[in-house]
This record gives structure tokens, sequence and C-alpha cells, in this order.
């Protein structure tokens, strides 16, 4: 059940009506049902694995809050299961995948295909830092079957996140909540601005870069070639933006606040930033669990500023993990690879003196800053999206294929442009005023954006009769 769907909203709105009735002693458990129900439009086997885990990661964290000897090697045991099911149920079907590909003569996959759960990797994720913060006690385990189960299946982020903390997630589940008028506005421009980004922006983008470009680079300029990564980098984000806005949306509605995970990320003037911005709660969860232990442990070897390792490992190995969160594939290694080396050429400085904010730099140095951000980023969503080989004759493609001007390219071009005028100006509205900034507008104003975006979005609707689904759904 995708959520940009009238099946969702008919979902949503009886999830609702029911909710809002309820006392809210009874409210969690509703929103457990419905999740449930909501997990088993997928398959019952994700529904089984979820209760699995569920229960497994109940039991260990009061377990381990109240173990007196041996806590690292029970928290160790966790994260252990966590990553077995992960690695099992995730990355073991492409391995099968493989070896049974080769033993069939049609080279499809034979019987032996793993099951993968939507939203796994969220899942997973949120189970770690639970249990890490209960060994720190940063948080207490919780006692509260029904709402520690609500925590890992809520409905709104189960799928694509955001990736919410114990520590703040489930006290927001113990205290009353209330939607009131304004609660309603807001969280309905959320789901607004999310359509737009996924079903107008997003979808346009993803035309605009087609498959087939990556299939046979050879055929296409290399203007053609730099407008399918402008376009493919605008797809992804809006994409991806467009899901936490209406998950963000849906779950103000139940009155429970979900984290922020994008905040217009390619304005971004450094990758320090960039990463700040991009897929906040991965990246902050990334920051907590894996750069900063790895930084403090090599610091404790060394203090120095001077310390090289402390300067190269720390983000190689952060972006080697999120790599291998969104896959275990050479390519996906590239990707993560290529941002870890970004980060730690722009730390280089800091080995002579702490380096100037980037606030305080020139506006030009600012501007240039940005562009070489986007430049580097949308050139790394190529191992994203593309196999080594694809991406290797895309390279070639783009050095090689003169001249640059063929008649041909000028029609993408134009229609990237075309779509980067509304996705620019959204995205620099909502950085300068704030992402609801469409609710200080006039009335009659946002009544006519309102039936705009309607029409809009019906009429994209129509033309992509199969929609895709978003990028990050499996994960």
């Amino acid at each position: 059940m995708s959520i940009t769907t009238l099946t969702f909203a008919g979902f949503v709105l009886l999830v609702l009506a029911v909710y809002y009735i309820l006392p809210h002693r009874f409210q969690n458990a509703w929103l457990l049902t419905a999740s449930y129900v909501f997990y088993l439009t997928f398959t019952w086997q994700f529904s089984a694995i979820l209760v699995v885990m569920t229960l497994v990661n109940y039991w260990l964290a009061r377990w381990l809050e109240q173990a007196e000897r041996r806590k690292k090697a029970l928290l160790w045991i966790g994260i252990g299961f966590n990553l077995a099911v992960l690695a099992f149920l995730k990355y073991a079907g492409y391995f099968v995948a493989q070896f049974t590909a080769r033993l069939n003569s049609s080279g499809e996959p034979g019987a032996l295909a793993i099951l993968l759960p939507v939203g796994l990797s969220f899942t997973v994720v949120q189970a770690i830092s639970y249990l890490v913060d209960v060994s720190r006690k940063q948080t207490q385990a919780s006692t509260r079957p029904v709402d520690f189960a609500l925590y890992f299946a809520y409905f709104p982020k189960l799928t694509s996140g955001p990736i919410e903390r114990a520590r703040t997630f489930l006290p927001l589940l113990a205290q009353p909540r209330r939607v009131d008028n304004r609660a309603i506005a807001e969280n309905f421009t959320r789901i607004v601005v999310g359509l737009v980004r996924k079903m107008i922006l997003a979808n346009a983008f993803t035309a605009l870069a087609p498959t087939s470009v990556l299939q046979d680079p050879s055929s296409s300029s290399p203007l053609a070639l730099m407008a399918w990564l402008v376009a493919y980098a605008f797809a992804i984000y809006n994409d991806f933006a467009g899901y936490t806005s209406i998950a963000r949306g849906v779950s103000g509605l139940i009155g429970i606040e979900l984290s922020p995970n994008f905040e217009a990320p390619y304005f971004s003037r450094n990758f320090t930033e960039f990463w700040n911005r991009w897929h906040i709660s991965l990246s902050n969860w990334l920051r907590d669990y894996i750069y900063l232990p790895i930084s403090r442990a090599l610091l404790r070897r060394n203090p120095s500023r001077g310390n090289i390792a402390n300067l190269i490992v720390p983000p190689i190995v952060t972006m080697l993990v999120s790599a291998l969160w969104h896959e275990a594939a050479l390519h996906m290694l590239i990707w993560g690879l290529l941002h870890g080396i970004y980060q730690v050429v722009e730390r280089i400085p800091s080995l002579r003196g702490p380096l100037i904010p980037v606030q305080k730099l020139p506006r030009w140095r600012q501007v240039a800053g940005a562009l070489v951000v986007f430049v580097l980023a949308a050139l790394a969503w190529l191992p994203f999206r593309a196999s080594l080989p694809e991406a290797g004759r895309f390279l070639a493609a783009l050095a090689t294929n003169w001249p640059l001007l063929p008649s041909t390219s000028w029609m993408g071009l134009a229609g990237v442009t075309a779509m980067l005028v509304p996705a620019l100006a959204l995205d620099a509205l909502q950085a300068h005023s704030g992402e609801l900034v469409f609710l200080r507008w006039p009335r009659l104003v946002q009544a006519g954006l309102l039936a705009g975006v309607i029409l809009a979005v019906f009429l994209v609707s129509q033309t992509y009769l199969n929609v895709p689904t978003f990028v990050y759904q499996g994960f």
C-alpha cells in the first residue's frame, strides 16, 4: 500500500476516525493494530518477522538494564542478533540469487530467494540504538509492551523512516496527545508539500532520467548525460523528501511529531553541511553510533591535532557502513567511499588549525562551495544508481562523446531546466522562511495554490499510470 494512493488515504481516515474517539489508554493499542494491518498489505511474513524482532529486543533490553555482570556481552548479543537478521534477510538474498542464477539455464534466481521485509534496515538501526542507549543508561528499558511494539511498527515511519530514537519516541507514546486546528493545518500542509515533491517533481525528474540512458550512454551527448545526472539527483531527493513530508504530516495528525529528514541539502556549502541536511535521522545515527565512537577511540590513542588516522578513518568507515546499510554491492561501496573521501579532503585544512565556519566565508566562496558540493554529489549518485560497468560506460561517454551540443540534447536540457525552476524555488522558499511558510500567506492564495496542486497531482497521476514506488521503500 503506497502512501500516495487513495487506498492509503482511506486507510488513514479510518485510523484517525477511530483514534480520535478512543480514550488515550486505548489509542496506542489501536495504532499498533492499524500498523500491523498496514504491514500485512505487503505480506504476512513481514509481520511475523517484525513480531520476533520486537519480542527479542524488548526482553534483551530488560535483561540488559538489570544485568550487573557481562553487560557488554549481552549488548553485543543484541547487536549481533539484529545484524544477523539484516544480513540474512537483506544480504543473503543477493548472494543466493547470484548462486542460483548460475545453476539455472534460464539465468533466473531459483526457489532459494530470501524474503526481504519492507523497511527492515530502518527497524534494525532503531533496535541497535535502543539497546546501546539502554546499556549507556541514556534511556530506560520499556516496560510497556504495546508502546514498544508500536515504536517498531508505527505505520507512518515503518517503510522508510525517519529513524526515531526510543528515548524521544517512547515518551511521546506515554503522554496524552492533542490535535488542534493549528496542528491539522500544519500537517495537512506537510502532506500537500510531500505530494508535490513525489507526484510532480520526483516523477517528472524520474521521467527525465530514464534507465535506457544507463543501458546505452554512448548514444547520448555529454550535455544529455549531464542533464541525466542532474535529473536523477533531484529525483531521488524529492522522492525521499516527499515521503518524509507525507509521513510527518500523517503522524502529526495523530499527534506524534516525527523528526525532519531534509533541509535543502543541495544548498549545502560543504559535505559536512550536506550530511547534516540529507537523510538527517540516518546521518545523526551514523554520527552517534559509528563516527564518534571511532573518533574517540582514536583520540584516546593519539590526541594530537595532526592525527592522520582520526582524520581519515572515522569518515571513511562511517560512509562505508552507510553504503552497506543501503545495499551489499560493490557499486554502493564506491558511493560510500566517494563521500568518505569528500569529507576527508575538506578536513585536511583542520590539520593546520581551526576551520573558518562556512557561514563566515565570503559569499562567493559559499556559492562556489555549494556548486562544488552539488557537482560531486551528483557524480557520486552515478554508482549509487548504476552498476560499475554501467557507471564506467556512462563516464566514458561523458568524456568522449563530442560534440557537446547536438540538437537532440536541447530537449532533455530544456525539460530538466523547466523542472529545476519550481524545485529550487520550493527549496529556497522553505530554507529561507520555514517549511510551513505557506500558512502565512493570504487565505485566497492558499486556496488557489491548493486547487492548483490538486489539479496538477491529478493530471500527473493520469500521465504516470504506473507511479514509481518510493526509492527508499524496501530498505
